[in-house]
């Protein structure tokens, strides 16, 4: 339930009208309190309320009219320039980093402050009464606070302006996607899980034969009623399933459908065995969390991916922009370089008293190299200067990392060596590069066998 809970909230906040709806709600609820205060603490213009607006209710009237036409025009303003930033980010950048605009906490703030604050004056204004509607009516509080709102609002267009501009800056924008990226790492793969990986973990090997162990006894597949992308796994429900298994035939539960991942309506969620009744089915369906896109949350992948699509943009012909792309790869390898030494969190779980084990489909250490590298590597080949960063970004790997996980940076090395002799270089480049990746082969290597 908490996993989707945290799910829909994601969805929520990542809303462009989610924080500027609380906003005009809060300002709504403001203006109410302070008609309020004013009409039941009489008039607040006098001795001890010096500081508090004294016009006549014409002047509270020109003045809360103002406010509320103009706020108008810089609202137009802030959905302009926020709709061209949003198109720029998705031709320049990736249509995938669009998230990461919408649910900014600094643009909603700003949208919802000059929203509110115009609601607010609306709702003021109705209430100003000159002596020809009946007893003269002005509230100073409420109008004053309308006054000190449209000052800061004025303010926050200043620095909404100056957010738009940092927002369309390539480096904030692999910043921010690597700053994200760290997170979720940290998240899904804390500091203080295990020790240092020295050797290969044992988790594949049990993982295979639990899943040979699904596909050889009598089992149930679990398949999804709606398609979707596979946003969370719900693993305190499947681990409370195991209260419906027999002491005697402990339940497998085998998710196949990975984080990430897209389910198709029908597709096989999971697999359960041996058979259950349909209530474990339905627990079973339910904790695969599926949403209409990927969200950067549990997903460390897709928020490689848009750093992955940042740098391939960069490389597109039209673009042309190889200097992006080395940015990218530095981000990358330094996120690398933080899972490097930790125990990835194992992809097999189990109630306490072993009644029911759950096995779950995560990427491991070849699957985050092979995210990060492998797509860059194969269009970044035809540049000098990307490949010879991508060697300098794989060595510095190599002098952190376990020998269990050199392998798959030394397997890159070799890919960049065999397609080598195709690329239109010049000799010396050609000469230049093999030498380099030569060298971090070799370095790679000492590490796989335990020398360094």
């Amino acid at each position: 339930m908490r996993t989707w809970v945290v799910n829909r909230w994601e969805d929520a906040r990542s809303r462009l009208w989610f924080l500027p709806g609380v906003v005009v709600l809060c300002e709504a609820v403001l203006a109410e309190v302070l008609v309020w205060i004013d009409s039941t603490f009489g008039d607040t213009t006098g001795a001890a309320g010096s500081w508090l607006f004294s016009g006549s209710a014409d002047a509270a009237r020109t003045l809360l009219s103002a406010i509320a036409g103009s706020l108008l025009t810089v609202v137009s303003i802030a959905f302009s320039l926020t709709m061209v930033a949003l198109q720029q980010a998705s031709s320049q950048f990736s249509p995938r980093i669009l998230r990461g605009f919408t649910s900014s906490l600094t643009n909603q703030l700003v949208i919802g402050a000059y929203t509110g604050t115009f609601v607010y004056a609306l709702l003021v204004l109705r209430t100003v009464r000159s002596g020809d509607q009946g007893p003269v009516f002005v509230p100073g509080l409420a109008v004053t606070t309308g006054v000190v709102l449209a000052l800061v609002c004025m303010g926050l267009l200043v620095f909404f302006i100056h957010q738009v501009s940092l927002a369309l800056q390539v480096s904030v924008v692999i910043t921010r996607l690597r700053d994200d990226l760290l997170e979720q790492l940290e998240d899904a793969h804390p500091r203080g899980v295990g020790e240092p990986a020295a050797a290969p973990d044992d988790h594949p090997e049990r993982a295979a034969a639990l899943r040979r162990e699904v596909a050889g006894h009598p089992h149930v597949l679990v398949r999804a009623e709606h398609g979707g992308f596979v946003r969370a796994v719900d693993v305190d429900r499947l681990l409370s399933t195991g209260e419906h298994a027999h002491a005697d035939h402990p339940l497998l539960v085998h998710v196949r459908a990975g984080v990430g991942s897209f389910a198709a309506r029908g597709s096989v969620l999971a697999a359960v065995a041996p058979p259950p009744g349909q209530e474990v089915v339905e627990d079973v369906r339910r904790a695969v969390v599926l949403g209409e896109e990927r969200t950067p949350a549990h997903d460390p992948l897709f928020v490689v991916q848009q750093l992955v699509d940042v740098g391939l943009r960069a490389l597109s012909p039209s673009t042309n922009d190889p200097t992006t792309a080395e940015h990218v790869l530095l981000h990358l390898g330094d996120a690398l370089g933080v899972l490097a030494g930790r125990e990835l969190e194992p992809p097999v779980r189990s109630t306490r008293d072993g009644r029911l084990l759950v096995l779950l489909e995560r990427p491991d250490w070849d699957d985050h190299v092979d995210a990060a590298i492998s797509q860059l590597r194969r269009v970044g080949v035809e540049h000098v200067s990307v490949t010879l960063r991508l060697l300098e970004v794989l060595e510095s790997l190599g002098e952190r990392v376990p020998p269990g996980r050199a392998q798959p940076l030394l397997a890159q090395v070799e890919q960049v060596l065999e397609v080598l002799d195709d690329q239109p270089w010049t000799v010396a480049d050609r000469r230049q590069v093999r030498e380099r990746a030569q060298q971090v082969a070799a370095a790679l290597a000492e590490v796989a066998h335990g020398r360094r």
